[in-house]
């Protein structure tokens, strides 16, 4: 008989004699039934001893396999010895030690009653309440993951494997628009989940831990978990939706996506959810909810006389389902509201048809309409978007531990021996902060309590931050005749005299100038200059650092240089805040002299994690010699457009001479599905710059559609 058969088929009750008497010959309790449950399959009784305590008895149907009973029985006691905390219902062993019993042909359960409340309205959960569920409902999950029964298998209606059989039920919904909705559900799962169901996680799952199988303490705690009756093996995000089916419905809504998300914290705070068991979450919480609708439906058509039992979860899930079909709407005039909340002060966006990017991997960009785009523009993400090691590493430290460095901790220790390790000898001192722009202004008060000086010599364009200081160290921001009076500025390629300055500040390719590639003799000479004159060097790495010039993890050593202090940035954390300054012992210990340095979240573990996965992928993968034979395969391409290109590994631009031109070209790139900027003093220099995992047929991709665009916007007006 299969599983539909426990529907179709009403059984006759035992009455209250038969069921005592059952007891006592199987488990050698006497007592009297006192009370019951209702229940669709199975038949629930509550027994009292003499001694008044209680038991609940549970009837399997007539048509229940023994071997699902043994599986439900087993279930239990191992979840109960894997994870002794959770309040457990566990059935008694019979007179001879078996988990049930037969009975007037009847399967039989005895179980001791535990205190608590079932059936509470999951809207009543207060916050901590419903992130406590979601907790429980993880570590049952987790509990149960070792756990093989050969009945495991079972397929029952109310579960997703079931849906084909069950869709059909839909047709007794007679509320046409209601019905609709429901048909939808299931044809969403179809076309956006089951595709993707076989490759999810699956172990058994309780698969009904609802409100009606939880008891509830005053405080709302949970202590206690009945009734694996629904157990099977599945998806575990199948779990998940059936869990918050229950918490969720008749909540709308802000109440219930913060009722989601609350539920989720729980969850995975013990039990992460992997990418794509989020992505599939709503639509299969969808399903769930159409499930129980369709089978309310077609169960009442057949069993009118039990129809107010089947119906009493329908206003719940009629309540949800439709909350979830509302439709979210996509952002609209985010132009028009950017300008309002952040003013003009802010950087223009980079094309006249701006990009709403949501998601990336590697060198792919995908908007918010699905399009993809190859980003050949983002040095930050110098390992790929969302790199799986550099994500996971994120995740896994916030989930231990996020702190300051007013506490020992092994993480930033380890990665400044490791960046001390990649420097210059007498380079043996770290200072974590949280962009390059805090680094290059710490870096000046370095210098200039080391050397007693305040002027600077910076490029002619150069661009090192956002801070007061740096910004006085940056002339691509410099506005309105406003220059520094601390301040010189000397054009690449010259020999400028440093007499008088406490640094020199070098970034090694000259980004913000254009992109420029000097001799190496070039800098050799410059920064003998700069210390015979009594200044320090400070090798900027926050523009092409990690790898990206293609020969060395920083750039600053195949342009020649041979620095004092050296700032970290940008690509550090693979997009998580985290700069770094490193520099000798004694011209740090002169600013110590005055100062006390210390920043809330700079080299928390949280950071540090982020930055040595970054390290560590770039050497696992190969990313510095891989950047510099895609920059020799992209800059041979690029040479086709007779323009001049120039550049160091994955960092390249091409001189057009002609800011519309460049803007043109980038809007047609853009419009072609690759991304880049632009550059220089006149915004007329193409710069390239994609993560350095970028492949080759990217490469080419980016050549081809950047050589079109030149041709066909150059006559343009």
């Amino acid at each position: 008989m299969n599983q539909g058969d426990l529907l179709a088929d009403p059984d006759v009750a035992l009455d209250e004699a038969q069921i005592a008497a059952a007891v006592g010959e199987l488990f050698g309790i006497v007592g009297a039934v006192v009370g019951g449950f209702d229940s669709e399959r199975d038949q629930t009784a509550l027994l009292a001893d003499a001694d008044g305590a209680q038991r609940v008895v549970k009837i399997s149907h007539a048509a229940t396999p023994e071997a699902d009973v043994d599986l439900e029985g087993r279930a239990a006691v191992w979840v109960r010895d894997v994870d002794p905390t959770l309040p457990m219902a566990v059935p008694l062993p019979t007179l001879d030690g078996a988990l049930h019993g037969t009975s007037h042909g009847r399967l039989i359960r005895l179980y001791d009653r535990l205190p608590g409340e079932a059936s509470l309205p999951g809207s009543t959960l207060k916050p901590a309440a419903v992130k406590e569920f979601g907790a429980v409902a993880a570590r049952l999950g987790l509990a149960l993951r070792g756990f093989f029964h050969s009945a495991a298998r079972r397929g029952l209606p109310w579960h997703a494997e079931s849906r084909h059989d069950v869709r059909p039920m839909a047709d007794a919904i007679t509320d046409t628009a209601g019905r609709a909705l429901v048909l939808e559900a299931f044809d969403r799962f179809e076309t956006d989940v089951a595709p993707r169901w076989a490759g999810l996680r699956a172990q058994p799952v309780h698969t009904d831990l609802t409100l009606d199988n939880l008891l509830l303490d005053d405080d709302d705690h949970v202590c206690g978990i009945l009734d694996f009756g629904d157990l099977t093996h599945t998806a575990l995000v199948w779990d998940v939706a059936a869990a918050l089916s229950s918490v969720a419905s008749t909540r709308t809504g802000r109440d219930l996506h913060s009722t989601i998300g609350l539920f989720l914290d729980g969850y995975t705070a013990f039990c992460p959810l992997e990418p794509v068991e989020r992505e599939v979450l709503v639509d299969t919480l969808r399903l769930r909810t159409a499930i129980t609708l369709s089978l309310s439906a077609g169960r009442r058509r057949d069993r009118p006389d039990i129809a107010d039992y089947l119906s009493s979860w329908d206003a719940g899930a009629w309540s949800l389902l439709r909350e979830l079909e509302t439709p979210q709407p996509k952002p609209t005039n985010l132009r028009a509201r950017r300008d309002r909340v952040f003013g003009t002060v802010l950087a223009p966006l980079t094309y006249s048809e701006p990009l709403t990017p949501v998601r990336g991997s590697g060198a792919t960009l995908y908007d918010v309409d699905g399009r993809e785009y190859v980003d050949a523009y983002n040095n930050v993400p110098v390992v790929g978007h969302a790199h799986p090691r550099v994500a996971t590493a994120i995740a896994d430290q916030a989930r231990l531990l996020s702190t300051n460095l007013r506490y020992l901790h092994p993480r930033a220790i380890e990665l400044a021996e490791r960046l001390i390790a990649t420097m210059p000898a007498g380079l043996d001192t770290v200072l974590f902060l949280n962009s390059g722009s805090e680094a290059v202004d710490l870096a000046w008060r370095i210098v200039e309590a080391a050397t007693g000086k305040t002027g600077a010599l910076v490029s002619d364009f150069a661009y090192h931050g956002v801070t007061t200081a740096t910004t006085a160290l940056s002339p691509e921001q410099w506005r309105g005749g406003w220059a520094p009076e601390h301040v010189r500025t000397f054009t690449v390629g010259s020999q400028p005299e440093a007499d008088g300055v406490a640094a020199v500040f070098i970034e090694p390719t000259y980004t913000s100038d254009g992109i420029l590639v000097p001799r190496t003799d070039y800098h050799a000479s410059l920064c003998a200059r700069a210390h015979k004159a009594g200044a320090l060097v400070v090798a900027d790495e926050v523009q092409a650092g990690f790898g990206r010039a293609g020969d060395h993890l920083w750039s600053f050593v195949g342009a020649g240089i041979t620095p004092d202090v050296v700032t970290l940035g940008k690509p550090m954390g693979n997009g998580f805040p985290v700069a770094a300054v490193i520099a000798r012992r004694a011209d740090v210990e002169a600013l110590a002299e005055h100062t006390e340095f210390f920043s809330t979240y700079a080299g928390g573990p949280v950071a540090a994690a982020a930055a040595t996965a970054v390290l560590d992928v770039i050497a696992d993968e190969n990313l510095i010699e891989h950047a510099g034979a895609m920059g020799e395969l992209l800059r041979q391409r690029l040479t086709e457009s007779g323009y001049d290109v120039r550049g160091r590994g994955l960092l390249i631009g091409v001189d057009l001479g002609d800011a519309a031109h460049a803007g043109r070209v980038l809007d047609r790139a853009r419009r072609n599905g690759v991304l880049i900027g632009s550059t220089g003093p006149r915004s007329d220099v193409l710069k390239i710059r994609p993560p350095l995992v970028i492949t080759p047929e990217q490469v080419e991709k980016v050549a081809a559609t950047v050589l079109n665009a030149i041709e066909r916007e150059k006559h343009e007006k």
